[in-house]
């Protein structure tokens, strides 16, 4: 067994989640689920059925197409490419590498972001040479302010080979208009484990329970500080139910991980804030 199963079965342990039996429903119960959705939204409108009557029905609607000016490029044996959905627009998000799907999954799970474009349209700068060259920058995020900012994702190890701060640098003089700043992002901020806390936010939003997060935030009004996810989880009938309103406060900006740069499942703890939410 790899030694991180062991020590994350060790903190399974320590914060009294090492049996799930309670977790799971009675195999007599009767479980009414409400339809799930994985992606598009659902829409209702008025229609006549056959006997003339007039009826409210739900029609689906699948995502729309991504806005980027250039698509991922053909597969090839070092990359991953792909898209996701984003939920608040109803749009194809691309990603050209794993790191621009990294930095795509921090953009979907942040709640205060409202739109995000890949592949937006091309910025102009002056060269070195001399010459007007042109630069595309991998995301650009509209947030609730209305303030936009681009990113540009690079390796680390292929930022200084590719100059790519400095086209940066040269892009800002024509970034009004496109974007109030820009940033580089590499996979030493975008981290497998940072990918997973968004990936596991995103799915508990896609089956979010307003009671249970009212529920929890009941929990945690008499909670201080840092304290265990697991243990909050725990107050609830079922685990599963209150780690997945942890998710949704988190997102919220009720909570947030005590170690952002850990996976949860690793790092379960998370710091209260009294008052405001967090921004």
């Amino acid at each position: 067994m790899k030694q991180k199963r062991v020590l994350r079965y060790m903190i399974e342990v320590e914060h009294g989640i090492d049996n799930y039996i309670d977790d799971c429903p009675p195999i007599f119960e009767k479980v009414i689920e409400e339809e799930f959705i994985p992606a598009g939204r659902l829409v209702q409108i008025t229609a006549v059925n056959d006997n003339g009557e007039t009826e409210n029905i739900d029609l689906w609607v699948p995502p729309g197409p991504t806005t980027a000016t250039r698509l991922p490029p053909a597969r090839t044996k070092a990359h991953s490419r792909g898209y996701l959905v984003d939920t608040r627009t109803n749009r194809a998000v691309s990603f050209a590498s794993t790191h621009e799907m990294h930095c795509a999954l921090d953009l979907l799970s942040n709640r205060l972001v409202i739109d995000i474009e890949d592949q937006p349209p091309a910025v102009p700068y002056l060269g070195a040479d001399g010459r007007m060259h042109e630069h595309t920058y991998d995301y650009r995020a509209t947030l609730q302010n209305g303030t936009r900012l681009a990113f540009a994702v690079k390796p680390f190890d292929k930022v200084e080979s590719t100059e790519i701060e400095n086209i940066i640098g040269r892009t800002k003089p024509n970034l009004p208009g496109f974007a109030d700043a820009a940033f580089l992002v590499t996979d030493r901020t975008l981290t497998r484990d940072r990918a997973w806390n968004a990936k596991a936010t995103l799915r508990a939003l896609k089956i979010r329970n307003e009671q249970d997060c009212a529920r929890m935030r009941t929990i945690i009004a008499d909670a201080h500080g840092v304290v265990s996810a697991y243990a909050l989880a725990r107050k609830f009938e079922r685990f599963a139910d209150g780690l997945n309103a942890i998710w949704c406060l988190l997102y919220d900006g009720v909570i947030e991980l005590a170690e952002p740069a850990r996976k949860l499942v690793d790092a379960p703890w998370v710091r209260v804030y009294e008052g405001e939410v967090i921004a």
